[in-house]
C-alpha cells in the first residue's frame, strides 16, 4: 500500500509541474506578442525620423542666406541640390534611395499592423495602422519643387504669333485697298493714317505704338516677321507672354521716342524697334543665364551674326552703294535710330524682367544700372517731346498773329 501511494503522489506532482510549465510558456508567448508591435512601431518611427531629417535640413538650407548658393546632402535617404535667388529656384532631388528606405519602412509598418491585429491589442494596432496609412499616402510636394515647376513651365507664344498675324493682316489690307504695285515696291501709305507716327501730332500718344502695324513693302514686312518669330518664340516659350510683350512694346516705344528726338521731322512705320528689342533681350538672357543654358554660345553667335550683317548692309547702302541699291531697298529711308533705341530698350528691360536662374553678386548692380538708363532715356525723350510740342504751338500761334498784323497794316482784310 505504501509503495502504491507514493507512486500515485509522485505521478500527481509531475502532472502539476507540467501544467505550470505550460501556463508559463503561454504567458511568455502572449507577452512577446504584446511587445513585438510596440518594438516594430518604435523602429518605424525612428526610421521615419531619420528619413525626415535630410528634407528638413534641405528646407532650412534653402531659406538661409544667399551667401550659401548651394547645399548638398548625401545620405542613404536623399540627395538634393538647391540654388536660390530671391524666390527663383533650381531644385533637383534624387529620390531613389529614399523611396527604397521608405518602402522598407512601410513594409515593416504593415507587418506591425497585422501582428497587432492578430494579438487583438487596440492601442498597438491603432499606432501601427496610422504609420502604415501615412506611408501609403503620396509624397507631398515641397515649396521648392512647386516653385521649380512654376518657373520652368513652358508657355505658348501667344504674343509673338498674335502680333505677327495682325501685322500681316493690316499690310494685306493696305495692299488690297491701295493702287497696284509691283512686288517689292513701297506701298503708298497715306500720311493721314491714324496709325502712322507723325512728329506734328505727338499729343496723339497711340501713334508712338501703332506705327508698328504698318510696313513699307513685302520685304520690310517679311524681314521683321521672320526675325521676331525666330528670336521671339524661344524667349516667350521660356519666359512667358507678359515679359516678352513688355520687352517688345518697350522697344517699339523707344524707337518712336528716339526718332522724335534725333530725327524730329521724320514719319515712322514698321516694327523694327520691337524686333531689335527681342534681339537685345537675347543678349540679356545669355548674360543672366549663361551657366544654365545648353546652347548659349550658339544663340549668342546667331545674334552677333545677324546684327553684324544688318549693320554692314546699312553702312554699305548708306555710304558706298547709294546709287545702286536693289529694288526691294528703294523707297523710304531706314530709320536706324529706331533700331538702335529699340535695341537699347530691349537690353535694359531684358535685365529687368527676364527670369534669372542663377544669382551672382554683380547682377544686382546690372539691374539697377539698367533701370537707371531706361528711366533716364524715357524721361528725357518724353520731356523733349512735350517741350518741342508746346514750343511749336506757340510759334505757330505767334506766326498767325504777326501775319494778321501785316495784313491789317497793308489794308488787306
Amino acid at each position: 500500500m505504501d509503495a502504491t501511494t507514493n507512486s500515485t503522489e509522485s505521478h500527481t506532482k509531475l502532472q502539476l509541474d507540467e501544467e505550470e510549465e505550460g501556463v508559463q510558456q503561454q504567458q511568455q508567448q502572449q507577452q512577446q506578442q504584446l511587445e513585438a508591435p510596440q518594438t516594430t512601431a518604435a523602429t518605424t518611427a525612428t526610421a521615419a525620423t531619420i528619413i525626415d531629417i535630410p528634407a528638413a535640413v534641405a528646407f532650412a538650407s534653402s531659406n538661409s542666406s544667399f551667401a550659401c548658393s548651394s547645399y548638398d546632402t548625401d545620405c542613404s535617404t536623399a540627395s538634393s541640390t538647391c540654388c536660390t535667388r530671391q524666390g527663383e529656384h533650381i531644385y533637383m532631388q534624387h529620390k531613389l534611395p529614399a523611396t527604397t528606405t521608405t518602402a522598407a519602412t512601410c513594409s515593416s509598418a504593415t507587418a506591425a499592423a497585422a501582428a497587432a491585429a492578430a494579438a487583438s491589442t487596440t492601442a498597438a494596432a491603432a499606432t501601427a495602422a496610422n504609420t502604415a496609412t501615412t506611408c501609403n499616402m503620396p509624397p507631398m510636394e515641397t515649396d521648392e519643387l512647386m516653385m521649380l515647376k512654376f518657373e520652368h513651365r513652358k508657355h505658348w507664344p501667344w504674343f509673338i504669333l498674335m502680333i505677327s498675324v495682325i501685322e500681316i493682316a493690316i499690310f494685306a489690307y493696305d495692299r488690297y485697298t491701295m493702287p497696284a504695285q509691283s512686288f517689292g515696291q513701297p506701298v503708298p501709305i497715306p500720311s493721314d493714317s491714324v496709325l502712322v507716327y507723325r512728329p506734328d501730332r505727338r499729343l496723339e500718344v497711340w501713334r508712338f505704338f501703332s506705327y508698328m502695324f504698318l510696313h513699307a513693302n513685302w520685304f520690310h514686312l517679311g524681314f521683321n516677321i521672320i526675325i521676331q518669330l525666330f528670336f521671339g518664340v524661344p524667349l516667350e516659350v521660356m519666359h512667358g507672354t507678359a515679359r516678352i510683350g513688355v520687352i517688345y512694346l518697350a522697344g517699339v516705344f523707344a524707337g518712336s521716342l528716339g526718332t522724335s528726338v534725333v530725327d524730329s521731322e521724320v514719319f515712322l512705320v514698321g516694327a523694327s524697334g520691337g524686333v531689335y528689342a527681342l534681339l537685345a533681350a537675347h543678349l540679356a538672357n545669355i548674360t543672366l543665364n549663361y551657366a544654365h543654358m545648353k546652347s548659349a554660345s550658339t544663340q549668342l553667335g546667331s545674334v552677333v551674326i545677324f546684327v553684324s550683317c544688318d549693320l554692314g548692309y546699312a553702312l554699305y547702302t548708306q555710304y558706298f552703294d547709294a546709287a545702286a541699291t536693289p529694288t526691294f531697298a528703294k523707297g523710304p529711308q531706314v530709320s536706324y535710330i529706331a533700331h538702335l533705341t529699340g535695341a537699347l530698350a530691349g537690353l535694359t528691360i531684358g535685365f529687368l524682367v527676364l527670369k534669372n536662374f542663377g544669382h551672382r553678386e554683380y547682377e544686382q548692380l546690372i539691374w539697377w544700372l539698367a533701370l537707371g538708363v531706361y528711366c533716364a532715356f524715357t524721361v528725357f525723350a518724353i520731356a523733349f517731346n512735350l517741350i518741342n510740342t508746346v514750343t511749336a504751338q506757340l510759334m505757330e500761334e505767334q506766326g498767325e498773329v504777326i501775319t494778321q498784323h501785316l495784313l491789317h497794316d497793308l489794308g488787306v482784310s
